[in-house]
């Protein structure tokens, strides 16, 4: 009896292993596609790498760069963005391999993610006339905003982090469960692209009230997770074993502002201390009731406390 059940049970999750590998239909959408229906009137395309990238830009005054975090995109500033842009110029980006832009999977047999970045930058800085500016960046982003700060100190006047990745990175991957994309199986499974059911059991788990995501922007982040090339960029960079180097952070000296989720359970609390202890010139808030995207779950709150910070 015992037997028979094991066998029909096997039967059944091989059934639906088989069906999520080749049996559900091709969620993958085209970058036309996408391209036309998320560009904002504010958007811009340049060429990079044989490549595409994408960001806006609005307002006028001191530039403010803004960097989203593993898996999100520009979209994650938006209303940020509409708080500040009245007195600054606003730069939201896609990083590569993310939302619009693309990733130049060409170099990656010459160079790691982390030397990719880095030219990305120098690059975008350059093209942007971006000579003294802010910079903030949300979970990857911040771990971007931060590299950018040590490689560009003379650019980068100040620093803001919203639960910020650059410690244990290997423990915080397996917190934020991008593990699971090491695995062959998962990748076989995800080969038709990522649903939406699994797009929305990600975000109800980074945000601490995940009604701040209504659906259609659920669908909009399914979308670029979906866009041609992204999903497996972001499965390969999930499995990269190369971490900017955590010592650097002490050498970070212009004015930082660490602002953390004190619910995030992707990025621990205990990391905003450690960011604190390493930048010697740097400040901490912590917002109750607020998960790892603080900009998202508390825009008017970040928008008093940036705006305060920047005016010093």
């Amino acid at each position: 009896m015992f037997k028979k059940i094991f066998i029909s049970a096997f039967i059944i999750v091989a059934a639906v292993f088989l069906f999520m590998c080749y049996g559900r239909k091709n969620l993958h959408i085209s970058k036309e596609t996408i391209k036309a229906t998320y560009s904002l009137p504010n958007s811009h395309f340049i060429k990079w790498n044989n490549g595409e990238i994408h960001y806006t830009e609005s307002g006028k005054g001191f530039p403010i760069l803004m960097i989203h975090g593993f898996g999100g995109s520009n979209y994650d500033f938006k209303q940020l963005d509409s708080l500040l842009n009245d007195q600054f110029r606003i730069i939201r980006i896609d990083l590569p391999g993310f939302g619009m832009s693309d990733f130049p999977n060409q170099l990656l047999n010459e160079k790691s993610y982390t030397d990719i970045y880095k030219d990305y930058f120098t690059f975008l800085i350059d093209t942007l006339h971006l000579d003294s500016m802010y910079v903030m960046g949300n979970s990857l982003g911040g771990m971007m905003a931060w590299n950018v700060t040590v490689n560009h100190p003379e650019n980068v006047k100040k620093l803001i982090l919203f639960n910020s990745a650059g410690y244990d990175m290997k423990e915080v991957i397996k917190s934020a469960n991008a593990d699971i994309f090491t695995h062959s199986w998962v990748r076989m499974m995800l080969r038709n692209g990522l649903p939406l059911f699994m797009t929305s059991k990600g975000v109800h788990r980074i945000f601490y009230n995940p009604s701040v995501v209504p659906k259609e922007k659920m669908v909009r982040m399914n979308a670029l997770w979906n866009r041609d090339g992204n999903l497996n960029h972001l499965m390969s960079m999930a499995s990269s074993d190369k971490y900017v180097d955590e010592s650097l952070i002490k050498t970070i000296t212009c004015p930082t502002l660490i602002i953390w989720g004190k619910q995030d359970v992707v990025v621990s609390l205990k990391y905003a201390e450690y960011f604190h202890r390493d930048i010697k010139n740097s400040r901490v808030i912590v917002y109750d009731s607020c998960g790892h995207v603080p900009m998202v779950e508390k825009p008017l709150q970040v928008k008093t406390d940036v705006l305060e910070f920047l005016k010093e």
